[in-house]
Formats: C-alpha cells, structure tokens, sequence
C-alpha cells in the first residue's frame, strides 16, 4: 500500500509542477539574463566549451546585437538548439524574424540560417520519453542550417565587420550595435 501512495504523490508533484511550469514560464528568466549570462559572457564561458555556445543575433525592434547562451546540439547539416520559453522566446523570435544568426562553439563561428522553431516529437535524436515531458512543458526545438564557419570568435568577427564597407548607408534612425546578453 505505501508504494501506491509514494507513487500517486510523485506523479502528482510531477503533474503540478508541469501545470505551474505552464503557467509561469518565464521565472527566473530576469535572474538569468541579468546576472547569470552577463557574468558567463564576461568571463569567456559560453562560446568557448563545446556544451556551451554564444549565439549571435540582432534584435528585430531595437536593431541591438544580441548574445545569448545556448546549448547547440550538432545536426547532420547544421544545429539544433532547446527553447525552453518556446514561442515565447525573444531570441527565438529575433532569429526567426532575420532568417539567420552566428553561433560560436569553442573557437569556430558558425553562419547559420533557415530557422525553424519545431515540436520536440519532430526530433527523433532525442529519447521518446523526453521529447514526451518536453511537449507537455511547451519547449521547442530550433533547427538551423549551417552553411559556412571560420575560425575565431563572435567578437573578433564583429569588428572585422565594423571596419568593412557597407553596402547599403544606414539611416540616421538605425541605432548603433549594442553587446547585449539575452535570455536562454
């Protein structure tokens, strides 16, 4: 009798903490994107291991470069990445918007474009149990194509960019590229 009951009460902690998780999905992002990722950014960390990269995009209101910490899973033509906040991701949406980012994984930056944020149950690579809990807790997977990478590093790409001519003037309006980090 005390197995059943232990049981009933792990699944029911397990369903309530799926409902609130549902609920409240964006706690503990602030935390996260204002002193988690600023103090692993700033001391080399994500970007530079190979659990952990730096992507790279550019905000779709503000024009704001942009980098976020993400966990890049190599794929047979480019990455995949967790969305935790799923459609509520501003990254996610920043990248979708553009059509393309960069990502840095130890010390190769990798051009990446065709975004598509998919269903967990659309990534056969991961368990079955898992994409199962990840469905019921709204990730999504991001699918991005890769179609070039050179050595080096976000920063040192970026400002070989500022010094190269520009095809197109930027307006007055345009404002200028800003380093900042963003959610996860």
């Amino acid at each position: 009798m005390r197995p059943i009951i232990l049981g009933i009460a792990l699944v029911g902690s397990l369903v309530s903490t799926v409902v609130w998780w549902q609920r409240h999905r964006r706690t503990g992002s602030r935390f996260v994107n204002d002193v988690v990722n600023p103090f692993l950014l700033r001391h080399g960390v994500a970007g530079r291991t190979r659990n952990l990269g730096t992507l790279e995009h550019i905000g779709r209101r503000t024009g704001i470069r942009r980098l976020t910490m993400v966990h890049p899973v190599p794929a047979d033509d480019g990455f995949r990445i967790i969305v935790p906040l799923g459609e509520e991701s501003e990254w996610a949406r920043n990248v979708l918007a553009a059509g393309h980012c960069r990502l840095q994984v130890g010390d190769t930056v990798y051009e990446l474009d065709e975004p598509a944020l998919v269903e967990p149950g659309e990534v056969p690579e991961v368990p079955a149990i898992l994409r199962w809990v990840q469905g019921k807790l709204g990730f999504r997977w991001f699918r991005l194509h890769q179609f070039a990478a050179a050595p080096g590093t976000l920063e040192a790409n970026a400002a070989s960019a500022e010094r190269a001519p520009i095809d197109q003037p930027q307006s007055a309006a345009t404002p200028a590229p800003q380093l900042v980090s963003s959610e996860s």
